[in-house]
C-alpha cells in the first residue's frame, strides 16, 4: 500500500514544544486554525508535562497537536532516537515496532517461503523479538528491541525489498523492559487479518482500497455531518475506548463484531448499507492494517451495488495508535486503545489517568463494578463467542474461578446476533473486476470516487457501445475447456476463447472472452441466455451449462484498453485454462 501521494515529514515522537492555534466559529466551537494570525496559543512542555497560554476550558486542551507525528515514514527516513534512550542503562531504552505491508500482486509459493526465511534472519541478527505473519498477500509484525536494532531491522528491509519503501514503520521509544517481547516468532499465515477474504475472495488494495488521511486530517473529517465513521475492531476493544467526534460532527458507527469475520457480513446487511449510502465513510482500526481490507471492501460493493453509493470510503493512516501520538491530549480519542502487545493498552500521553477512567463506560462482567482493563485472559463462556471479556482484580481471584460459566461478555449478555449472510465474494470480485475492464480505466474505482461523488456518477451513465463478436462468460467451472464452450454455445458459432486469469497467481478463476463467428451468433446466444434466464425463474432446470454448471454470459464493453491486443494475429488456441502457480 503505498504512501507516495503525500508530502511526508519523519515521525518524530519526542518534541519539546507543541503548539495548537485556535479560533471560534459563529456558533461558539473550537476550530481549529493551523495558519492564521492573532488567535491563540496552547502550548505543550515535554519537560514540565503542562500547558500554557490556553483557556481553561480542557476541550482546547485536547486539540494539541504534535504536526510532525501525523506523518507517516513512507518513502522516508526513520524517526531519529531521543538521547536519552540511547543509554545503555536506561530502563526505559527499548522500542516497539508496528507495521504491515501488502503485496499485489501476491507473492508466489516460492517468494512466500523466500519472505519468511528472510524476515527471520533479519530478525535474528539484530536481536529482535515479538511476532509476525507472514503471507502470500503480506507481512504483519509486532516487534521489539532496541532502539538502533528495531531501526536496523527496518533498514535491511527497505535493502532487502523496495517494496517496504512503502512502509509506515510506526517506532515507539522508551518502553520498559517488562513490556518486550522475549523470543521471536514469525509464522507463516493464510491472511494478514482473518477476514475470510484470503486468495480470491481478497478485494484488491490497488483498484479499491480507501483514501488515507493523516492523523491532522482524520480529524478534521470528523467534524463533518455528512460523515460516518466505523469503528473495523472487535466490540471488546471498543469497549475501553473509541473515536467520540464533535457535536454536530460525523456520526460514529459500531459494527458490534465478536471477530474481523463478521464485518463482510455486517457490510453486506441491509440496515448497514442504508446507513452508508450517500455519506462519506470514515474507518478506523489500531494501527491501520484492518482499514485496508475493509475500505476495499465496502469500494467493491459500491461498485456492483446500486443502492450503495458512499461519497468517497477513507481511513486513518497508522490508526489510533498514530492519531494519540498525533494528538497527545487526546484530541476525539476517548478512553484507551486496546493493544495486542504486552502493553496492553495505550492512552493519550498528557492524559490525566483519571480523566481516561471518566471516559470509560465499561464494567467488570461479573459483578458490574466499572472496571477498564482486560488482565488474566478471561473469555466468554458461549461456545459460539469465546472472545476477552472484563473481570474486575476481586472476582479474579473468586467469582471468575468459583463459576467460569458466568464469564459472558455484553453483546451476550444483551442477547445480540450478528448479520448472518455472507456476500458471494468471489462472484462480487469478478463483478467489481469486470466493471473496471469494461470501464478501461487503469486508476481503478477508487480512483473515480470523489468527495462528491460526481465523477463516478458520471461515468456509471456514459453510453456504452459493445463488441458484435465477443462475450464474457463467467462462473465457468474449473474444467472448462474450450471444447465444451464450443459443445454450450455451439461448434459452428465459436472461433476462438482466451482464458482470463489472476494477474498475481496467474491460475484461471473462472472468466473467458469467446470470439465468435459473427455477429448473429452473438445476438442469437444472448437470446438463448435471456430466456433460460426466465425459464430458471419458473423453476426450469435448464441454461446454458458447463459439466452441469450454469454459466452467466454478458456482452463486452468496448474500450481503450488491453482487449484490443486479444485474438491479434499470433493468438493460439488453449484447449484448457491455465493452473497457475
Amino acid at each position: 500500500v503505498s504512501c507516495h501521494n503525500h508530502h511526508q515529514l519523519s515521525t518524530i515522537n519526542y518534541q519539546p514544544i507543541i503548539i495548537m492555534s485556535h479560533n471560534n466559529n459563529d456558533d461558539g466551537r473550537q476550530k481549529h486554525n493551523d495558519h492564521g494570525a492573532n488567535n491563540d496559543h496552547c502550548v505543550f512542555d515535554h519537560a514540565t508535562n503542562n500547558t500554557s497560554n490556553c483557556n481553561d476550558n480542557s476541550d482546547n486542551e485536547r486539540g494539541v497537536i504534535i504536526p510532525e507525528n501525523a506523518k507517516a515514514v513512507c518513502h522516508r527516513d526513520l524517526p531519529p532516537i531521543d538521547p536519552i534512550h540511547l543509554q545503555e542503562q536506561s530502563v526505559h531504552s527499548g522500542s516497539i515496532l508496528l507495521f504491515y505491508q501488502y503485496i499485489e500482486p501476491l507473492w508466489t509459493k516460492e517468494q512466500h517461503k523466500r519472505a519468511l526465511k528472510k524476515v527471520i534472519e533479519i530478525g535474528l541478527q539484530y536481536n529482535i523479538t515479538g511476532r509476525g505473519r507472514v503471507a502470500q498477500e503480506g507481512l504483519n509484525c509486532t516487534l521489539t528491541g532496541r532502539p538502533g536494532d528495531i531501526r536496523s531491522f527496518c533498514t535491511s528491509l527497505r535493502e532487502w525489498d523496495e517494496i517496504f519503501l512503502e512502509t509506515d514503520f510506526k517506532i515507539t521509544d522508551g518502553v520498559e523492559w517488562s513490556k518486550m517481547f522475549k523470543s521471536l516468532s514469525i509464522r507463516k499465515a493464510n491472511e494478514l487479518v482473518a477476514y475470510g477474504l484470503a486468495g480470491d475472495k481478497a478485494p484488491s488494495l490497488k483498484k479499491f482500497a480507501g483514501t488515507h488521511l493523516e492523523a491532522d486530517e482524520y480529524h478534521k473529517a470528523m467534524q463533518d455531518p455528512e460523515t460516518v465513521i466505523i469503528d473495523v475492531r472487535n466490540a471488546y476493544e471498543s469497549a475501553i475506548g473509541s473515536f467520540k467526534p464533535p457535536e454536530g460532527g460525523a456520526k460514529l458507527i459500531d459494527p458490534k463484531m465478536r471477530n474481523s469475520i463478521e464485518f463482510p457480513k455486517w457490510l453486506n446487511s441491509k440496515e448497514t448499507q442504508e446507513e452508508l449510502n450517500g455519506k462519506k465513510v470514515l474507518m478506523y482500526c489500531t494501527g491501520g492494517i484492518r482499514c485496508e481490507r475493509a475500505t476495499a471492501l465496502l469500494n467493491q460493493m459500491s461498485a456492483v451495488n446500486e443502492d450503495l453509493k458512499p461519497k468517497g470510503v477513507y481511513h486513518c493512516r497508522g490508526g489510533i495508535e498514530r492519531y494519540v501520538k498525533t494528538f497527545p491530549a487526546g484530541g476525539f480519542w476517548k478512553g484507551k486503545n486496546y493493544l495486542f502487545d504486552k502493553r496492553m493498552e495505550q492512552t493519550p500521553d498528557v492524559v490525566d489517568v483519571n480523566a481516561v477512567e471518566r471516559d470509560i463506560d465499561s464494567k467488570c462482567c461479573l459483578c458490574r463494578t466499572k472496571w477498564t482493563s482486560y488482565r488474566g485472559q478471561f473469555k466468554c463462556n458461549r461456545s459460539l463467542c469465546r472472545v476477552p471479556v472484563i473481570v474486575c482484580d476481586s472476582c479474579a481471584v473468586g467469582a471468575a474461578l468459583d463459576h467460569p460459566q458466568k464469564l459472558v461478555c455484553e453483546l451476550c449478555r444483551d442477547g445480540y446476533k450478528a448479520p448472518s449472510e455472507m456476500p458471494d465474494l468471489v462472484a462480487m470480485k469478478r463483478k467489481a473486476d469486470n466493471i473496471i475492464l469494461n470501464d478501461g480505466d487503469s486508476r481503478s474505482v477508487k480512483g473515480k470516487i470523489h468527495e462528491d461523488g460526481n465523477e463516478r456518477e458520471s461515468l456509471r451513465k456514459k453510453p456504452k457501445s459493445f463488441y458484435h463478436d465477443r462475450l464474457f462468460l463467467r462462473r465457468l467451472p474449473l474444467t472448462a475447456s474450450f471444447t465444451k464452450i464450443k459443445s454450450a454455445l455451439g461448434d459452428d458459432r465459436v472461433k476462438a476463447v482466451e482464458w482470463l486469469t489472476d494477474r498475481g497467481s496467474g491460475g484461471f478463476y473462472g472468466s473467458c472472452i469467446v470470439q465468435l463467428m459473427d455477429k448473429s451468433s452473438v445476438k442469437q446466444i444472448l437470446e438463448r441466455n435471456a430466456s433460460s434466464s426466465n425459464e430458471l425463474k419458473r423453476g426450469c432446470e435448464r441454461g446454458i451449462r458447463i459439466d452441469r454448471q450454469r454459466i452467466k454470459v454478458s456482452e463486452v464493453f468496448v474500450k481503450v484498453c488491453d482487449d484490443e491486443k486479444l485474438f491479434q494475429s499470433g493468438f493460439r488456441q488453449k484447449e484448457f485454462p491455465p493452473v497457475g502457480s
